[in-house]
């Protein structure tokens, strides 16, 4: 059975290397195209001869009425076909592999991974955030023929989901962002995190590969233990090996460190908050550790804007959105609370949506934020049947969803204010942001 499955997976790459690009739309079809029809919410062999219309070379299936149908490449399983082929390919190609994962940043950190690599190589990460068992397979195959190293983020929401997707990228590098409380209902609790994204070092420790960690980030020293091939990067009062200085954070991170050259540099980013200097500082130890010169690599983390409303900050007249409306849990929330809080700015205000997937841990889980803004002396606008039925001060005004908030919010006079505006990506947070930049002075 072994032995069919290779021969297969290699007659299967002979004809993905011959065809453009691999689609698993049928409506994004095109000229030379390669659709793999995966079941999900609906069957996708029931669109492979539409592929097969639009311009596919094959159509990969795995239902065997199709068997015989010109153009279809039959399979037993199309999901194990398209990790079977991907992983093939990543050895096909040779190249270096980082992975990276974590509760929070993930995204961020592999955009300034990118930008730091792309100082000296073809360097090819992740598109958007194709991070789960078929976006990191989609990774693996739009690797362009010319790159020289690639950046390979993983999500997870359950323990072996991880483990599963380093099987297939197979990484020479890693690292793990931070160990927060994200997806409990999947991973069953907060040792289940650990364990879960904890994988990713269990899968380098055992090929004895490199494995980058923040040293003073809890508890990434503990999970890293004694293993030799590590290289740590931490916070300090001032530059040196490995030792980055945090200058500040607002209005923008500055940061101060030492070159291979022992050469200090200084780094200006647009990011905000003390959640993204961290995440600055794993792009520095990378790009560091491959022999990047120090003002090459400050010119080019600092020129990196993030977009699609992930710590981004917009100035609307008088008024500071600070959009990090993409995704939110209980670690992310706490730090860009945090960093709201240190923000030099008399009028703040947090527009927060509900935090989801976090099982039975979600009523305390709101209750500790509701806690932490109150601490903080910052008011908020709370939208979701999660906050409402938290404790919070009767003035907090209340939202069933987004489009309401924000109907609010425009009759309101914010100029002066710095608003933070972040939820899950189910509470589309992105719409209150909409309506605030079309309707704010």
């Amino acid at each position: 059975m072994d032995l069919l499955c290779r021969v297969e997976t290699g007659l299967l790459h002979a004809h993905y290397l011959r065809c453009r690009t691999v689609r698993i739309d049928s409506r994004l079809c095109q000229q030379g195209d390669m659709f793999f029809a995966l079941r999900g919410q609906t069957d996708g062999n029931a669109f492979a001869r539409d592929a097969l219309a639009r311009g596919a070379t094959h159509a990969v299936v795995d239902d065997p009425a199709l068997q015989n149908v010109e153009g279809c490449l039959w399979v037993s399983d199309v999901l194990t076909a398209l990790q079977d082929l991907a992983r093939h390919h990543r050895r096909h190609l040779g190249l270096p592999v980082l992975a990276l994962t974590g509760s929070n940043g993930k995204t961020t950190t592999k955009e300034l991974l990118f930008h730091a690599l792309s100082c000296k190589y073809r360097t090819w990460a992740t598109p958007g955030n194709l991070n789960n068992h078929i976006g990191v397979p989609l990774t693996l195959l739009g690797i362009p023929a010319s790159t020289e190293f690639a950046v390979c983020e993983m999500g997870a929401s359950a323990c072996g989901e991880i483990a599963g997707l380093c099987a297939i990228a197979e990484p020479d590098y890693g690292l793990i962002t931070n160990i927060g409380l994200a997806h409990l209902e999947g991973f069953g609790g907060a040792e289940g995190v650990r364990r879960g994204k904890g994988e990713l070092y269990d899968f380098l420790k055992a090929g004895g590969k490199t494995i980058f960690y923040l040293a003073d980030e809890y508890p990434l020293p503990e999970m890293v233990g004694n293993y030799p091939h590590v290289v740590p990067i931490r916070s300090g009062d001032r530059p040196s090996a490995g030792v980055v200085q945090i200058k500040r954070t607002d209005p923008v991170i500055e940061l101060a460190f030492v070159d291979g050259e022992g050469k200090t540099c200084t780094l200006t980013s647009p990011l905000f908050g003390i959640h993204n200097a961290r995440n600055i500082l794993y792009a520095l130890a990378v790009g560091l550790h491959f022999g990047i010169e120090g003002q090459r690599l400050a010119e080019a983390l600092s020129a990196y804007v993030p977009v699609n409303n992930r710590s981004q900050r917009r100035q609307v007249g008088s008024t500071t959105l600070i959009l990090d409306a993409y995704n939110a849990n209980p670690g992310s929330m706490a730090a860009a609370i945090k960093s709201l809080a240190a923000l030099d700015s008399p009028l703040r205000l947090a527009v927060l949506g509900d935090m989801l997937e976090l099982g039975h841990d979600a009523a305390r889980q709101h209750q500790d934020v509701i806690d932490m803004l109150r601490a903080a002396g910052i008011p908020a606008v709370l939208v979701g049947p999660l906050f409402a039925a938290t404790d919070h001060p009767a003035e907090w005004p209340g939202f069933a969803d987004s489009a309401a908030a924000a109907g609010w919010l425009r009759t309101q006079d914010l100029s002066g204010h710095t608003l933070l505006i972040k939820g899950s990506r189910g509470m589309r947070m992105e719409g209150t942001v909409a309506h605030l930049l079309e309707g704010t002075d």
